[in-house]
């Protein structure tokens, strides 16, 4: 496969999910970022071993289709030393040797199978949608996340409570010497439902 696309706009997207790629990982595709081509549209993931963060793209032309791993270092560091321009990303699909070509200049490393990447868990047959607005999100993790716990004994105090109803959704979080609780109208399911973000994730956002 092959793609061209803005160097400055594939950093972006790339810094935004790197922050969930542990210094440290049991499994070292976890060290990479996948990369999956669809026509024009580029989609990129990085993941942990319980969190997973995707972003989409348009790139400005592309040949052919398909998934790879890339070491996260092999492309974040080359790329915060260029000043914005077109990239093209060459990639064997046999050899998995992937080029980029820069102005004056290329550099090329070689990459993983993207069907070696963790796929996410699936979701179960009972799920619900939940539709609410950024400021929200953000306003109850703010409020709520400073309570949350570290304890490995304890996981379920290491993260936010979400309890959502028709007529609203409760952020709480405790760490067992002081609670927080937020509930706002601004947000509804579609019935009642309940769950926790763990606390790196909610970071994250």
């Amino acid at each position: 496969m092959k793609f061209v696309v803005s160097s400055a706009t594939l950093l972006n997207h790339l810094q935004a999910i790197s922050r969930v790629i542990n210094s440290k990982n049991t499994l070292p595709i976890l060290d990479c970022f996948l990369l999956d081509l669809k026509g024009n549209m580029l989609s990129l993931a990085a993941a942990d071993s319980e969190t997973r963060l995707e972003t989409t793209l348009e790139v400005s032309s592309a040949e052919g289709e398909g998934t790879l791993a890339i070491s996260a270092r092999n492309l974040l560091d080359p790329l915060r030393e260029l000043p914005d321009q077109p990239l093209t990303i060459d990639v064997n699909d046999e050899t998995l040797e992937v080029f980029i070509y820069y102005h004056n200049g290329k550099y090329n490393f070689v990459g993983l199978k993207g069907d070696e990447y963790p796929d996410p868990k699936p979701l179960k047959d009972d799920f619900m949608t939940l539709v609410l607005e950024a400021d929200t999100l953000f306003s109850g993790i703010n409020r709520t996340v400073f309570a949350t716990a570290d304890d490995e004994l304890r996981p379920v105090m290491n993260g936010i409570y979400f309890d959502i109803t028709a007529e609203d959704v409760t952020f709480v979080a405790s760490d067992g010497h002081k609670l927080a609780r937020l509930t706002t109208t601004e947000a509804k399911g579609e019935g009642r439902s309940s769950f926790i973000l763990p606390k790196k994730p909610a970071n994250l956002l």
